[in-house]
């Protein structure tokens, strides 16, 4: 009988990935200060998760990645959802709390793919990975294990069209990158309908979904001191606190106090992101929002660059209330 011995992978100067059965990848995480709070910190962290398990999943450095050219080529978020529980969500992470993370990388063919994570709290010994067997891919789709945050991110790689903005990335793939020995996402999980259907819709709305009750028309000014990354990128977590933002000046709107905001748990997050701007860009933000039958608000947003009318990305948000 063969004996299973997870392998751990190290990216240098980041934590060590177990790899387990299924091929899932673990860590456990201690929740820092840069980590947590009414922002966009814990997505970034997430981001982060997603880099380094495709790193180890596809063996490359996603830090350093660059084309035949010697060119930068970075991999970007398409669709990111993170759906919380009862027992946990973002909103209640703090300082000092340890969290199970679980990774699988999944092929969506050609350079394109998609990671999940499940995040769980970890009440095991500091610094251990637990070596339990990991979800399979059918129980994290039903999104119903207790007390697990449940993450799907859709990347691709991507660089610059041209020096000096960020207008009109285009694709590109890194040298080294390889999927093939990835297990293929099956058609039912796939991301790709739902990039396609929100890019053509320009949003999340289905038919028969009821009228919007309240809508409201934004401007946010991309803040060259907050909203970029260290290649100079819009960040894809400031799309998420672009987003937060919109929120709350709706919830204003609707009369409610700052303490109900940030007392509110988001039971789903779901982004699409597009396209990209520039630190100058002045953007068009559009929110609306009905409360559906379960007593959710259900929050569309969307955010287009102001000059041209181009769609950077849509969101959607399903929010508890704190009396809830």
């Amino acid at each position: 009988m063969v004996t299973y011995q997870p392998a751990p992978f190290t990216q240098v100067g980041r934590p060590a990935l177990v790899r387990g059965p299924g091929d899932w990848w673990g860590r456990v995480e201690l929740i820092t200060p840069a980590m947590c709070g009414p922002n966009s910190l814990f997505v970034g962290q997430l981001g982060d998760w997603t880099w380094d398990a495709v790193g180890a999943a596809c063996h490359l450095d996603p830090y350093s990645a660059v084309d035949p050219a010697g060119n930068p080529v970075y991999l970007s978020f398409a669709y990111f959802r993170v759906q919380a529980c009862r027992e946990l969500s973002v909103e209640q992470l703090t300082f000092g709390d340890r969290l199970r993370v679980r990774s699988k990388v999944f092929s969506c063919g050609g350079d394109s793919v998609l990671t999940v994570h499940q995040v769980s709290r970890h009440e095991g010994e500091s610094g251990t990975v637990p070596s339990g067997a990991a979800a399979s891919t059918d129980d994290f789709f039903r999104y119903d294990t207790p007390g697990c945050l449940h993450v799907e991110t859709f990347n691709r790689w991507i660089q610059r069209s041209g020096d000096g903005t960020n207008h009109g990335l285009r694709r590109a793939t890194p040298v080294g990158f390889r999927a093939d020995h990835l297990e293929l996402i099956a058609d039912q999980y796939t991301p790709r309908r739902i990039v396609s259907s929100v890019r053509r819709a320009a949003g999340f709305r289905a038919v028969g979904e009821p009228p919007p009750q309240v809508c409201l028309a934004l401007t946010y000014q991309v803040s060259a001191s907050r909203d970029l990354n260290g290649v100079g990128l819009l960040y894809f977590a400031s799309y998420f606190s672009i987003v937060d933002w919109a929120v709350l000046q709706l919830w204003r709107t609707l009369g409610r106090s700052v303490e109900s905001f940030l007392g509110r748990r988001v039971r789903d997050r779901q982004v699409c992101l597009v396209a990209n701007a520039n630190a100058d860009d002045l953007l068009d933000v559009e929110v609306m929002t009905y409360r559906d039958a379960s007593g959710e608000d259900v929050v569309d947003v969307s955010l287009r660059r102001g000059h041209d009318g181009n769609l950077l990305a849509v969101a959607r948000q399903r929010i508890t209330h704190p009396a809830d």
